[in-house]
């Protein structure tokens, strides 16, 4: 395994959308696994893709059943809002007020492209939440485009 650079902000990379994984293999597997080395190595709860530099639609969430992979995740319910503070990898030494979904359930593919649908509640909603956003371009430092 290897540690991969964390993109920061401004960098305009985190800008970009992320495109759907297609090809579930040994790279893919690799690359999962990278991304989990830098996130615990950063002290991250969530980590996507783009922020180590792929556009992929992928990200990591720990929670507490352990680390959950999502490749191609998309969000099939969402309940109830609350506000809270954010922190980013990525724009580091900063923490943001937002609202989120205290409850949601996602649709995504595993690391071998099986399908798995899996409810998020609490923190680990806000965490898949800003994970997705961050497949789509978005940061917790511009609160309006969230």
């Amino acid at each position: 395994m290897a540690l991969l650079e964390i993109v920061k902000y401004p960098d305009p990379f985190l800008e970009k959308v992320s495109k759907p994984v297609g090809e579930f293999n040994e790279r893919l597997h690799v690359f999962l696994d990278d991304m989990a080395e830098t996130m615990d190595y950063a002290g991250g709860m969530g980590l996507a893709a783009v922020q180590v530099g792929r556009l992929m639609r992928v990200c990591l969430v720990m929670t507490d059943d352990g680390l959950v992979e999502l490749v191609n995740p998309e969000i099939i319910f969402k309940n109830r809002t609350k506000k809270g503070a954010e922190a980013c990898l990525s724009v580091p030494n900063e923490s943001y007020k937002l609202r989120r979904h205290h409850h949601i359930s996602v649709r995504a593919q595993d690391r071998h492209g099986n399908a798995f649908e899996r409810d998020f509640h609490g923190i680990e909603a806000v965490c898949v939440q800003h994970e997705m956003d961050h497949m789509d371009g978005k940061l917790i430092n511009n609160p309006l485009d969230i």
